[in-house]
């Protein structure tokens, strides 16, 4: 019997959270770590579930279920009235690929109807119907381009209807210590009542990019949350994640084992702690699972000698080396690579499972093992995957980081836990009408335009913050990517467009920003990155929660009571 290996969170959390398209559990897990209850966990794949059941046993409800049939009320009946405060989760997108804009069935109300190709719309409906402060929704970096962006526009678009302010970012892995080139598509949305979240202020970079000088313990120097400098780490490679584990054959290796206590010694001596004992945690373990490595043909490993360390198959061609593969060389030129020690590991996906091409060992002639894939993704030692390699290799390569996941659970708990900012912003609007008359001086000014450039600073803090008070559904952010599609009407109500309907719209469809402030917001942007503009300032949530309040309290006037609610 598994023994538990964190302690339950149920039991200390004021946060719960449901954790849907699960997977094998890497989201919950990290998120876990940094002290979220799970409430429920749903997935469709039996596999899966089995895993998560395994490794994170005191989670109640963890569901085989489909999330187009199995309903929130459904999952309500189960857990009872307890309330949820985030929902975490990453619907798959690949039914976007063949989107029919044609006969409009992706668009409107008709996007429920079509459970095949929008799993995402499922995603929401928990989220319409449980209503938690914060949804945490990863994906890849894909999403941006699936079906012509309408997947990455739609997720934005729908979610704001709900009364979300949304914030979509990548996010490169590594600089939260994963050893892999992996990027992902963040889109987080917060109710629209509540302060701002940005990854910027509450999960900042802790390790160097990849460039720095690897095996150094010298840290680098990054700029913090809140605008501190901190020091960096130096980023963790591939060697620190798997150095220590005992050399493998072709096709060799016991499913269970035991750890080799003189290279486990050695490795912790040249790199520490921080990965071998803070994240694998193989001093938990009671021993070294799914450490066996899988059979290539004759052809494939003599295609491995040719490779050197780091190389990929089309470097290996283009230096004149002769490759036996026989793939389509305009297509496949890097089916093969050999992974390079003291750099990241490519980024782990599911198609592992499928031959290991990509992912031949540094210095032995196989690809990675089902464990070592797993440290490259930041599961412990102690987390058991199947005896199948087949399932083990795709449950890997679909799941969250822990170590990353981990690292959003705690931005989330520090969000959540915060009290609003002590320093008020000044000088902040004390009713809309004042609000549009400080914008007044500065719409429609032109990128780039001098004018707004050479704007005193206190000019634009007001106009600044009058956007704040007037729009809680913007974020900062959001007009970094913008899109190109502007709508000339706006569906989501605010109180500009209550009280400036000129302002409010055209407005970018992803973003939501009306036209004419944009170059307000990235004047704003710049003076934020050339630190004129403090965290507190750029990120405006004291002027957005004065919005709110002004509206509360002015609830008699009917324009004021379809904005609060």
């Amino acid at each position: 019997m598994l023994k538990r290996k964190i302690p339950p969170a149920s039991a200390t959390s004021t946060f719960r959270y449901l954790d849907l398209f699960c997977g094998c559990g890497g989201f919950s897990l990290g998120i876990e770590r940094a002290g979220l209850a799970c409430v429920a966990a749903i997935d469709i794949d039996s596999h899966a579930i089995d895993v998560f059941k395994t490794n994170l046993p005191d989670v109640e409800h963890v569901l085989c279920r489909d999330l187009t049939t199995f309903k929130p009320e459904d999952l309500a009946d189960l857990i009872g009235k307890q309330k949820i405060d985030i929902i975490v989760g990453g619907p798959p997108c690949q039914g976007f690929s063949r989107v029919r804009k044609v006969d409009g069935t992706n668009h409107g109300k008709r996007l429920v109807e079509d459970p095949r190709r929008l799993l995402y719309r499922n995603y929401l409906h928990y989220v319409e119907f449980f209503k938690p402060s914060m949804f945490v929704m990863e994906n890849v970096p894909g999403i941006r381009q699936a079906a012509g962006g309408e997947f990455f526009k739609s997720i934005q678009l729908d979610a704001r209807r709900l009364g979300y302010r949304v914030h979509a970012t990548m996010v490169l892995a590594w600089q939260h210590g994963v050893p892999q080139k992996r990027e992902r598509q963040l889109i987080i949305g917060t109710a629209s009542k509540l302060p701002i979240f940005s990854t910027a202020i509450y999960v900042p970079q802790t390790h160097a990019d990849p460039e720095m000088r690897v095996n150094s313990r010298r840290p680098g120097e990054q700029r913090g949350g809140r605008g501190r400098k901190k020091k960096l780490e130096p980023p963790v490679t591939l060697w620190e994640a798997i150095g220590d584990l005992p050399p493998l054959q072709i096709k060799s290796g016991e499913f269970d084992a035991d750890y080799d206590p003189v290279r486990g010694r050695e490795h912790l001596e040249r790199y520490g702690r921080r990965f071998m004992l803070d994240v694998l945690e193989v001093h938990r373990s009671e021993g070294l699972t799914g450490h066996v490595s899988r059979f290539h043909s004759e052809r494939d490993l003599r295609d491995f000698d040719r490779l050197r360390e780091g190389e990929s198959s089309k470097q290996a061609l283009k230096r004149g080396e002769e490759m036996e593969f026989p793939y389509d060389r305009s297509h496949f030129l890097d089916r093969y690579t050999r992974q390079h020690r003291d750099k990241l590991c490519s980024t782990i996906v599911a198609h592992l499972s499928k031959d290991g091409l990509m992912y031949v060992h540094p210095t032995q002639r196989r690809s990675l093992t089902v464990r070592e894939a797993a440290r490259v993704q930041t599961f412990p030692d102690w987390f058991l995957f199947p005896s199948s390699k087949l399932i083990s290799y795709r449950l890997i390569g679909n799941a969250v980081p822990p170590i990353f996941a981990q690292a959003i659970g705690r931005g989330v708990k520090q969000y959540l836990s915060a009290a609003l900012p002590v320093r008020p912003l000044s000088p902040m609007p004390i009713s809309p009408k004042q609000a549009v008359e400080w914008l007044g001086p500065v719409i429609d000014i032109p990128v780039g335009s001098n004018r707004l450039r050479n704007l005193p600073m206190g000019e634009l803090k007001k106009a600044w913050f009058s956007v704040g008070f007037l729009h809680n559904w913007l974020h900062p952010d959001g007009v970094i990517d913008n899109g190109e599609e502007i709508a000339e009407k706006v569906d989501v109500t605010a109180l500009l467009a209550a009280v400036a309907p000129q302002i409010a719209a055209p407005a970018y469809v992803v973003s939501g920003w009306p036209t004419q402030l944009v170059p307000l917001a990235r004047e704003a942007e710049r003076r934020f990155r050339d630190g004129q503009l403090r965290f507190d300032e750029y990120y405006y949530s004291d002027a957005q929660v004065s919005g709110w309040d002004w509206c509360r309290k002015n609830r008699r006037s009917e324009w004021a009571r379809k904005i609060t609610n």
